[in-house]
């Protein structure tokens, strides 16, 4: 069942980082001003929208990536059980909350508002690192799996539904430029 869950963590991985592929291809009049623009460049609420969307599935991809890495080392670290599990669930609580942290500062320092999508996708993070919270005291400190069952359904279930977010935008933004060439 672990296999699973790594092979499906490496998909959506890869479907996020293909967002953000598109999210630049797409929007190539954009392209330096998703990276740099400031407040200045926000002139539309599809601007704000736009510059949102880029941010979160660029913030979701880069902590997809590194949580996944630095999660798979600290298995691979020579510790006993008890301090292992410790370790990495207080490392996946961390990373939420340094992930929710980045996504608010991103939106501050660029000046833009927050998207359906990242306020979700903040929401959904928040759930992640409550339960990973949840498993690092009951995994962690109190040697009991109550929740072990249901923890790897949540998390995929958690990033499927953050992808599932991010990709609706340029989604959406695809088929409307379709229909107004009309291709479809």
């Amino acid at each position: 069942m672990n296999e699973f869950f790594i092979v499906t963590g490496w998909i959506i991985r890869a479907l996020e980082f293909f967002v953000v592929l598109f999210l630049l291809h797409s929007f190539k009049q954009h392209r330096f001003d998703l990276f740099f623009g400031g407040k200045g460049t926000l002139k539309s609420q599809n601007d704000h929208e736009l510059h949102s969307c880029f941010l979160t599935s660029l913030a979701v991809v880069v902590f997809h990536i590194s949580s996944g890495s630095l999660a798979g080392y600290i298995l691979t670290l020579p510790l006993e059980l008890f301090q292992m599990r410790q370790v990495y669930y207080f490392t996946l609580v961390c990373t939420g909350v340094a992930f929710i942290t980045v996504l608010y500062l991103l939106h501050v320092i660029r000046g833009c508002s927050f998207s359906f999508a990242a306020r979700t996708v903040a929401y959904v993070a928040f759930l992640m690192m409550f339960m990973n919270f949840s498993q690092l005291i009951l995994r962690g400190y109190l040697d009991n799996n109550m929740l072990y069952y249901f923890y790897g359904p949540f998390i995929v279930l958690g990033n499927i539904l953050t992808f599932i977010v991010i990709a609706k935008y340029p989604f959406y933004k695809l088929m409307e430029s379709r229909l107004t060439k009309g291709a479809i």
